[in-house]
């Protein structure tokens, strides 16, 4: 069963000061339920906010059962800065896990993450113009990164990063050319 939209939106709320990831909403009600992740994805498209900010402490503190909701999630969101920063939560949900999780959890979310790997919206731009970027990253590109260093701790992003959009996009197509779930399996 979903979250009250009126309780989730409360335990957004919670101001900074606060352990948002502690209170009794989050505790009680939100996590016990994987489900719940992807109600907590639509506030990731609001920038830099509150509830953005919590929004994500909260996706962080799921477990493996929550990967298939919140990938759900991701995919329906036309929001390139949900996707990126559900990505981010599927990097901390999924870090620690034994690799045969991770790949169960990516298995079951193929559909999902192709979506994810075809989009080529541009992440959002958050650094202070005076910094020089070496990379203008999208959302396909993000996602692959996290998805490759998830399955491979030895996997160097930097070739990848150094190569142009049709370039990372032919390796991406290569990836994941070895069919449903074989890229993850």
């Amino acid at each position: 069963m979903t979250v009250d939209p009126q309780l989730l939106e409360q335990a957004l709320r919670t101001p900074e000061t606060g352990d948002v990831t502690d209170t009794p909403i989050v505790r009680a009600v939100i996590l016990p339920d994987p489900v719940n992740a992807a109600d907590v994805v639509p506030f990731l498209a609001r920038p830099d906010s509150l509830e953005s900010r919590n929004a994500r402490r909260i996706l962080c503190q799921f477990g493996p059962a929550a990967v298939p909701h919140l990938m759900t999630a991701l995919a329906a969101t036309p929001s390139a800065r949900a996707r990126a920063e559900g990505t981010g939560a599927l990097w901390a949900i999924l870090t620690t896990e034994h690799v045969g999780t991770v790949r169960e959890s990516l298995v079951a979310a193929t559909t999902q993450l192709r979506v994810l790997l075809e989009d080529a919206s541009p992440l959002p731009e958050e650094l202070p113009e005076y910094i020089e970027r070496d990379f203008r990253g999208r959302v396909c590109d993000r996602v692959y990164v996290v998805v490759r260093e998830l399955l491979n701790d030895d996997f160097d992003q930097s070739p990848f990063r150094g190569l142009d959009d049709r370039g990372r996009d032919d390796e991406i197509r290569q990836w994941l050319s070895r069919g449903p779930g074989g890229a993850v399996a």
